[in-house]
């Protein structure tokens, strides 16, 4: 089996927070919402290097990092079906500059107020995340 090292953020523009989707049916994690981030290149890169890289890639646009917020893990087919152990490490980020533009593995972006989360479809580990944190109910 696979395993990821992969750092992802929830990147706060006041009240809203950033979430992007990936191409109908692509993996992991296909038809949800999703915090932005991917996986880390451990000889090259610390974790919040790679998170600014990524968040970058995937969305255009510049954030500080405030705080990590914790780990955790999951298994889920990779983009290529491949049964995978992924270990992320989260952070909270605030928007600094930038108009976001989805690229990279990334289709779609938007901004979405803290109150309408729960509204959303997300991924086993957001949801674990965001419950943690308060933005769902327990």
């Amino acid at each position: 089996m696979n395993s990821r090292i992969v750092v992802a953020a929830i990147v706060e523009k006041g009240d809203y927070l950033l979430f992007g989707t990936k191409e109908k049916d692509r993996g992991p994690y296909p038809n949800t919402d999703l915090i932005l981030g991917g996986g880390v290149d451990l000889e090259n890169e610390t974790l919040k290097e790679a998170l600014l890289r990524e968040i970058k890639e995937e969305s255009g646009i510049n954030v500080k990092i405030i705080k990590e917020l914790g780990f955790d893990e999951d298994y889920e087919p990779d983009k290529n079906n491949i049964m995978t152990h992924y270990l992320f490490i989260s952070f909270l980020a605030e928007y600094i500059s930038g108009e976001i533009k989805p690229d990279d593995d990334i289709k779609n972006l938007k901004w979405v107020h803290k109150k309408d989360i729960k509204t959303l479809r997300l991924s086993r580990p957001s949801i674990k995340l965001f419950k943690k944190l308060g933005y769902l109910n327990q």
